[in-house]
């Protein structure tokens, strides 16, 4: 028992040095990205991970060094898989989405609802959840505990209403979130996130069910329901009434052009600011199959903005 309790101690302490080693060295001043890259994908299958989160957490400086990198690098899969690692800190995560947004803020942009609708799709379900168990923070910051809300699907979903419960919350306070956004910002993320709006539908029903008053002061959210759930029968007529995956197994030009012009027909008859939002709606309901359909329908949209007609 000695034996093993020295080996343990002493590889763990040898993983220690490991990582000072490389938190004081010059690395990071003058590695390439695919240098980065690589030792990103050490670090995450690296047994020494607990210490850099550890060493992260306890030095801020030496936090925004790494992330300054992995922003760098913020789109490849390594990084991703990285930032989606259990053992990385939910603490660490949320410093890492803040320092994010300053950089966002420095190249000039300043919609706050853009980035951290660009930023969750970095995390997956589990990582949001561990996030949005951080419940102090995220009263903090209503909207980002929307867009993470926006990324759980139903098993999450249902840590997350435990995880109220535990908390003495309800489904009255969870709604009362959305009363710090413009109309137009709930519109758009729930567009972008069909699993929301179906969570969120189902709150206000079963609110409107223990007859509680849903206190919303910016905006209905129930008349904003109601507009998608517009979009939402819509997109069920179009996988029900065209065999999607018959469409799926055959290149673009070859599906039913039925249902592609049955889908212009309606955005046509919107606003163009509102088209953007729906088809990604679109795409995520299923009634899309893909990119190429998406980009084609756009393509097919503008020219007839420009031209009046389609072709």
């Amino acid at each position: 028992m000695r034996f093993f309790l020295s080996f343990y101690l002493t590889n763990d302490l040898k993983q220690l040095k490991y990582v000072m080693r490389w938190k004081n060295s010059e690395f990071w001043k003058h590695a390439s990205p695919k240098e980065l890259i690589d030792f990103f994908k050490h670090m995450h299958t690296d047994e020494s991970l607990n210490h850099w989160v550890s060493f992260m957490d306890e030095d801020s400086s030496f936090a925004e060094l790494v992330f300054e990198y992995l922003w760098l690098c913020r789109n490849d899969e390594t990084v991703i898989n990285l930032l989606n690692h259990p053992k990385v800190s939910p603490t660490l995560i949320l410093h890492f989405i803040y320092f994010g947004f300053g950089k966002y803020m420095l190249s000039g942009q300043i919609d706050s609802a853009d980035y951290f609708l660009q930023v969750k799709q970095m995390f997956n379900s589990e990582q949001s959840l561990r996030i949005l168990s951080m419940a102090m923070e995220m009263e903090n910051d209503p909207t980002l505990k929307i867009h993470l809300l926006s990324n759980l699907n139903p098993q999450t979903w249902e840590s997350y209403f435990d995880m109220l419960e535990q908390n003495a919350q309800n489904m009255q306070t969870l709604l009362e979130i959305f009363s710090n956004l413009r109309e137009k910002e709930i519109r758009k993320i729930l567009l972008n996130s069909p699993t929301l709006y179906y969570y969120l539908r189902m709150m206000i029903f079963s609110v409107q069910e223990s007859k509680d008053e849903v206190s919303v002061t910016k905006a209905d959210i129930r008349n904003i329901i109601d507009s998608i759930h517009i979009w939402e029968k819509f997109c069920l007529n179009i996988t029900s009434q065209y065999s999607l995956e018959e469409e799926r197994k055959k290149p673009p030009n070859k599906r039913d052009g039925n249902r592609i012009s049955h889908i212009i027909r309606e955005l046509i008859a919107i606003p163009k600011e509102d088209r953007g939002d729906i088809l990604v709606y679109m795409k995520r309901s299923g009634a899309l199959i893909d990119e190429e359909e998406e980009s084609m329908i756009q393509s097919l949209l503008q020219n007839y903005d420009m031209h009046g007609k389609i072709f």
